[in-house]
């Protein structure tokens, strides 16, 4: 097998998407970014919102008297799950898949159905990353990949 740098890929957001340049017109929504983290405790199901009850982490919630931070290190309180995005190929979309448990997510058609791309956190947030072109003895792509780290980095 035969590999080669065919490119590198600037990242700005921390996260890239794979998806067929075709759907770009035809299928992305123009939806702003929605930042809802809203935390719960495990046992009172008190919720806790950012940007609603507390505009940064060290903030002292006055019905606590504590920051969300200080709250998050009792181990009481836990992340819930973030809402899916409005639209199912969109800026907001990427970036809900992406700050997801899972760091990836795939999209969805405005039919509905998945397939129009995958979002997926890159290991190190911004940068500059090297695209590898895997190539089979007769010369046929095998696959490609976007590099994060190398080996000597691990």
């Amino acid at each position: 097998m035969n590999t080669e740098v065919i490119g590198y890929v600037g990242v700005d957001s921390g996260q890239l998407l794979l998806c067929d340049p075709c759907y770009i017109d035809s299928e992305w929504e123009k939806e702003e970014f929605r930042d809802i983290r809203v935390y719960e405790h495990k046992t009172t199901k008190d919720k806790l919102t950012f940007g609603k009850d507390f505009a940064n982490y060290e903030q002292v919630i006055d019905r606590y008297n504590k920051t969300m931070n200080e709250l998050n290190a009792t181990g009481d309180w836990e992340e819930a799950p973030r809402p899916y995005a409005e639209h199912g190929f969109s800026y907001n979309a990427c970036a809900q898949a992406t700050l997801s448990d899972r760091g990836h997510g795939g999209l969805r058609f405005k039919m509905g159905h998945l397939g129009v791309g995958v979002a997926f956190t890159t290991a190190f947030g911004d940068g500059m990353y090297p695209v590898v072109a895997h190539y089979l003895d007769d010369g046929t792509l095998k696959s490609v990949e976007v590099i994060f780290q190398d080996d000597e980095e691990i």
